[in-house]
């Protein structure tokens, strides 16, 4: 309009600022992909811290799940050694039961016969023991019982012998590799060391707890078995008791 003069920069004034708007625009969307950039690298890099205490609180979570895993499986171990010892274990005496007694049989019996050794076996009864239930009550009844059981498993006490309550007041040794003369002095010694507790019993008479014994001696072959030993056993404890009780009564040993 004439207003001002006119040359270079009034003629090209609005190019000039066209150029300069674009190259602000371009410093400034330069400026904002260095950004993104910065915050990307940025996120990647939390996000591969977050991985990383991930996985380390991963790697200290397994390590405590397997040692409570450890932890549990030898608890349920010992658990389970207690239960197998319990269901082998009378809960009156504490000795052997009749299924700890069947199952150290066969194993005895199978070595023996393996080995060509004799097995001794002897069945002890408590004499009178009914009458003395009915005279001095359960309770002393069974502390008898248990009386009895600590004096076998203080007689009968070499590793390899077992003492086991074979059922109401009988019990049952079993003793590997003894031979007759032994086997007969060990029932002698079960039957001393009874009297010898001296537990009073006004319906026995010997004034006194006493037991008989019937001892076997076998040794395993074809001819013969487990429960043929039993038997031979259970025939001379009651040969024992036919003889006046107080007694170890010793069966021929069945060839």
């Amino acid at each position: 309009m004439g207003v001002v003069p006119t040359n270079a920069f009034t003629v090209d004034g609005v190019q000039l600022g066209s150029a300069l708007e674009m190259l602000l625009l371009a410093f400034a969307l330069a400026d904002r992909f260095n950004v993104i950039r910065r915050e990307k690298a940025r996120a990647q890099s939390d996000l591969l811290q977050v991985q990383l205490r991930l996985v380390d609180t991963l790697k200290t979570s397994e390590q405590v799940l397997e040692q409570r895993v450890a932890q549990r499986t030898d608890e349920l171990q010992v658990l389970n050694s207690k239960l197998e010892a319990m269901s082998m274990t009378d809960g009156l005496t504490g000795i052997a039961n009749r299924r700890r007694l069947d199952d150290v049989l066969a194993q005895e019996w199978r070595r023996a016969q393996r080995l060509g050794h004799p097995l001794v076996l002897a069945m002890l009864d408590v004499d009178w023991f009914k009458k003395y239930n009915d005279y001095y009550g359960h309770p002393a009844g069974d502390e008898c019982l248990r009386q009895i059981a600590r004096v076998l498993g203080s007689t009968i006490c070499r590793t390899s012998d077992l003492v086991a309550r074979y059922g109401g007041e009988e019990f049952v040794f079993i003793a590997p590799a003894t031979d007759a003369a032994s086997a007969q002095g060990m029932g002698r010694r079960v039957c001393e060391a009874v009297q010898a507790l001296g537990l009073p019993h006004a319906m026995s008479a010997f004034g006194c707890v006493t037991v008989s014994v019937g001892v076997a001696v076998m040794t395993p072959g074809p001819g013969n078995s487990p429960e043929a030993l039993l038997k031979s056993a259970d025939d001379a404890l009651y040969r024992a008791k036919e003889q006046g009780r107080n007694r170890a009564v010793f069966a021929q040993e069945t060839p």
